[in-house]
Order: structure tokens, then sequence, then C-alpha cells
């Protein structure tokens, strides 16, 4: 009913929201003034930091969750471009992209609008090139390491150079190999501790291939942009902040 501020925290999907208004706004990052504003939607790339948005009131849109290489083959742009960036609909996809948010506003129910992005998806896909074989083996790698593997590993593995192996994350997923893995590493910390099966930060520290507990508070500082405290306090306000020990 009123003005509302939420911190996105990076994760490893690409979101697609096609804005039925008000008009959602990014703030910097000490939310002072607004960065950014896109009428009709936006996309928003791999990140690797938190994001500050807000709202005046009641929103209304449709949200589209993408995997990196989903949106790479649907967008056809190298997603180095839209790493760390918040785009509108119009810059990705051209005209169709903002007649795409005035037909999906315009609609007076959600089955016409999910069958329309649906046949525009489909349609796209038929357009654009499949996704390499190395990204995708690369991709389903790093996942299930949860990003706990060095990088001369990961291309020893995939038999391919450093210097390549970064160059097909860069176009095809948007960030390198190692910052896509600090990514992982810190949702898979946050994973654990929302699952409630650590017992302490040390403990998800250690279990999300942390070298030290110095390290694992540089790196939630940096992506969440609160130490571990901090992050409790907020996340859980009535809980006991022991945890953080």
């Amino acid at each position: 009913p009123g003005p509302t501020r939420r911190q996105e925290l990076p994760t490893t999907g690409i979101v697609l929201i096609f804005d039925f208004g008000p008009t959602l706004r990014f703030l910097d990052r000490e939310g002072e003034r607004v960065v950014g504003r896109h009428a009709g939607g936006f996309l928003a790339g791999l990140s690797e930091g938190p994001v500050l948005t807000e709202t005046a009131g009641a929103q209304s849109g449709l949200h589209v969750n993408l995997t990196p290489l989903g949106a790479r083959r649907l967008l056809g742009l190298p997603m180095s471009e839209l790493a760390n960036r918040v785009v509108g609909v119009e810059e990705v996809f051209g005209p169709r992209g903002a007649a795409l948010a005035a037909s999906l506003r315009d609609m007076d129910d959600w089955p016409r609008r999910f069958a329309l992005i649906d046949e525009t998806v489909a349609r796209r896909l038929t357009e654009t090139e499949r996704v390499p074989g190395l990204a995708a083996m690369a991709w389903h790698r790093l996942q299930q390491t949860a990003g706990r593997i060095s990088v001369a590993q990961f291309a020893s593995e995939l038999d391919c150079s450093r210097k390549h192996l970064s160059a097909v994350f860069r176009d095809q997923l948007g960030l390198t190999p190692k910052r896509l893995s600090r990514v992982l590493r810190f949702r898979h910390a946050i994973d654990l501790y929302d699952r409630g099966i650590c017992t302490g930060w040390a403990d998800i520290a250690y279990a999300s291939g942390y070298t030290d507990q110095a390290h694992f508070v540089r790196e939630f500082q940096h992506f969440s942009g609160a130490t571990p405290t901090e992050f409790l306090r907020r996340r859980r306000p009535h809980e006991d902040a022991t945890l953080a020990g």
C-alpha cells in the first residue's frame, strides 16, 4: 500500500520483467538517488553485488526467470554486455520489445499473456544459434561444484586453456569462471543458512569453500553489502543473532 524498498542479492539467474506499473526504480547502494527506471520492463544480467529497488506502492507485472545460457540464446547477444547492468526491454529486444511490453500490459487476462510469452520465446529460439556444447558442460560443472573448483582444474577437466574458458564464459554467461564461482559460493552459503543445515557461519563458510572466516566475511560484505551479523538481523530481525559467531 505504500513505498517499498527491496535489496536483491546476486543470483545465477537472469531476470526479465514486464512492468505494468507503477514503474520500479533502481537506487544507488546508499539508497540516496535513483540511478535507473525502465517503463515497460527490463532485463537484469548477472550481478556481482546487491541491487536496491523501490516501488511507490502496489505493483503489477510479468516476471520471467531465465538461465544465463537460455538468455544468451534468446537474446543473441554476448552476455558480457549485460553483466552488472539492468537494461530496458527495448534495448535488448529492439522495437519488438517495446511492442511486446505494450501488448502484455494491455491484455485483460493472464492466460493470454502467458500464451504470448510462450509464442514469442518459441519463435525467437528458431532465429538464434544453439549454445555451444563446451559452454553447457562448463556451466553444469560449475553449478555441480557450487563454485568450489579452481579455474586451472576446471580448464583441465574440459581440456581447454584458461584463456579460452574465460572467453566462452564472458560471451555465454557474462562473467569469467572465477567471478561466477564467487557468486555461486555466496549463493550456496545463503542456501545453507536458509535451510538451517549448518549450525553457524563458521560451518557455512567451511562448507561453501571459503579459505577462512575472514575470507568469508569479506565476500559476504561484497555481495550483500553487510557483514553476516548485519545480514542476519535484517533477514530475520527476531532471530537470535548468535549464529553470526
